[in-house]
């Protein structure tokens, strides 16, 4: 993903694996270990992807046009440290459109997803590599 900000819609991968699996009947874990982006159920829709962007814009402004401490409090030793750009509206955007981690039911050998729903990651500051913990566990 080159943008900064988006969505990757894991759904097909996981379906796959559950598939691949021997588990019937259980759960997916999946486990997002980052500060930026994370996890979402809903619809896969790009008319909602404007939208969830715009609400969140207005929230959360990015931080370009807003002051976070998070960015401009830090000292230059901080700055150094972590080689970090200005990226205090991701962690507000990410805590409060996101989930670090999902529980997805497997029934009959199948995530139990609604009719509309897909499993998704959301990148709030990217483009970065980024790993999920995805376990499955029998009932």
């Amino acid at each position: 993903m080159d943008d900064p900000e988006g969505i990757t819609d894991l759904t097909g991968e996981l379906k796959q694996l559950v598939a691949e699996s021997a588990v019937a009947e259980g759960t997916l874990h999946v486990y997002c270990g980052h500060t930026t982006c994370g996890l979402i159920i809903n619809e896969r829709d790009t008319g909602l992807d404007t939208d969830m962007r715009e609400v969140l814009e207005r929230i959360a402004p990015h931080s370009d046009n807003h002051h976070y401490s998070h960015d401009k409090d830090r000292t230059p030793a901080e700055r150094l440290l972590h080689a970090e750009r200005d990226n205090g509206h991701s962690h507000a955007r990410a805590m409060l459109a996101t989930h670090p981690e999902l529980h997805i039911p497997i029934t009959a050998g199948n995530l139990y997803l609604g009719q509309w729903q897909a499993i998704m990651l959301a990148e709030y500051d990217g483009p970065r590599t980024r790993e999920l913990l995805v376990r499955l566990h029998t009932a």
